[in-house]
C-alpha cells in the first residue's frame, strides 16, 4: 500500500502540510474503516519508510468516495528534531498488488 501513495507537501511558516492520497481499494485492502488511528499509523509508517525525520501531529483523514481515494493530512515539523532510528514497516503495508 505504501508504494501507491501520492504525497504533497506545502510549507507555511516553517510547518509543512502533508497530504497523502491513497487509492480506496488499497486502503480498504488493509483497513476496515476510516479512522484517525489508522491515519496516524499510516503517516508514521510512511515517514519511516522514507527515513523522514519529521515530527507530525494534527492528523486528519477523509474518504473521498467520488474520487475513490482516502486523503490523510498532517502537519510536519523539522526544526529542532533529533535524528530518529529507522524502524521496520509492517508487512501488510508493503504489499503490492499482483
Amino acid at each position: 500500500m505504501l508504494n501507491r501513495i501520492r504525497d504533497r507537501r506545502i510549507e507555511r511558516n516553517g510547518i509543512y502540510e502533508l497530504t497523502l492520497q491513497i487509492p480506496e481499494d488499497e486502503y480498504f485492502s488493509v483497513y476496515d474503516s476510516v479512522t484517525e488511528y489508522s491515519a496516524t499509523e499510516i503517516v508514521g509508517n510512511y515517514l519511516a519508510k522514507y527515513q523522514d525525520d519529521a515530527r507530525f501531529d494534527n492528523v486528519r483523514i477523509k474518504h473521498n468516495k467520488n474520487g475513490h481515494v482516502v486523503d490523510i493530512k498532517a502537519e510536519l515539523r523539522y526544526v529542532d528534531n533529533d535524528h530518529t532510528d529507522a524502524s521496520p514497516v509492517p508487512d501488510m503495508l508493503n504489499k503490492t498488488r499482483p
